[in-house]
């Protein structure tokens, strides 16, 4: 599929009126909770009207195209779809926290044809396409073009990271790697949403970001958002990232920051009696 600048505005549109939608119910008091998994895995109404929202409008639009989304969580049986997490970040939209956005990449397989994550909390889009570059979107329509930060030391790097839900269960739990990298770094901040982490890379506010347990819907725009600002996404063992990798590390691209953060993960992991996490396959 050949992605045009009006379906780039299309879904942007689109997600907004997604973010629009949860606005509404949270501040009509219709956003309300669940667990899913545990009692730390929440689901809000919102995040199931706003899937349903998504698959309506972009159906509309472009009809045909599946669509994979975090809540119905039905993989696709054709190369071409949607990949949707209608609120990544639900824990901080479900405490009020304005960290959180809408995502959606449009997929051929394992190559990501367009990133659009929405910024829930300000209003303003990231998008991309591959060959085309990076792009912040004001809720006025006034673009500018992302670039990764130039930042070399891990010393002196901000970097962005987030926990498992089996965090409480299990010592693989990325305990061991955050406890490595916030004393040899500038500050490690959890914010809560993979995909606006990957925003902020592609942005240059943050160095590098690692996180493991993941889903292809909560990285799989941001990891093209990072890669067309100039930086690099890997698997913790340094292999290209793809879709069917569950954990990700991505970076301004700096070889040296690159690999400090890859051996910080290697060292930090080592003594590890049971991991979780298959970092190899």
């Amino acid at each position: 599929m050949h992605i045009e600048a009006r379906d780039v505005d299309c879904v942007i549109t689109v997600a907004r009126g997604a973010g629009d939608l949860v606005r509404r119910m949270y501040a009509s008091g219709q956003a309300t909770v669940r667990e899913k998994s545990s009692e730390i895995d929440l689901v809000t109404a919102a995040d199931v009207a706003a899937e349903d929202f998504l698959r309506s409008a972009l159906e509309r639009l472009y009809p045909g195209i599946a669509l994979w989304g975090e809540e119905s969580n039905q993989p696709p049986d054709q190369a071409l779809y949607w990949l949707v997490d209608p609120i990544d970040g639900t824990t901080n939209f479900a405490h009020n926290v304005a960290y959180c956005s809408v995502n959606i990449a449009l997929q051929d397989g394992l190559t990501t044809l367009l990133a659009v994550t929405y910024h829930i909390g300000l209003d303003c889009t990231y998008h991309a396409q591959p060959g085309g570059g990076a792009y912040l979107r004001t809720s006025h329509g006034e673009e500018s073009r992302l670039h990764v930060s130039a930042t070399a030391s891990l010393r002196k790097s901000l970097l962005i990271t987030g926990f498992p839900y089996h965090r409480a269960e299990a010592a693989d739990n990325n305990a061991a790697e955050f406890v490595y990298f916030m004393p040899r770094t500038a500050c490690v901040r959890n914010f809560g949403s993979a995909a606006l982490d990957l925003a902020h890379v592609a942005q240059g506010a943050a160095d590098g970001y690692w996180e493991g347990w993941l889903n292809p819907w909560d990285i799989a725009a941001g990891a093209l958002l990072v890669r067309e600002a100039g930086g690099r996404v890997t698997t913790y063992g340094g292999r290209e990232w793809t879709i069917r990798d569950n954990h990700i590390v991505a970076s301004n691209g700096v070889p040296a920051l690159h690999d400090a953060l890859l051996e910080g993960i290697r060292t930090a992991r080592a003594p590890l009696t049971a991991p979780r996490l298959n970092i190899h396959g």
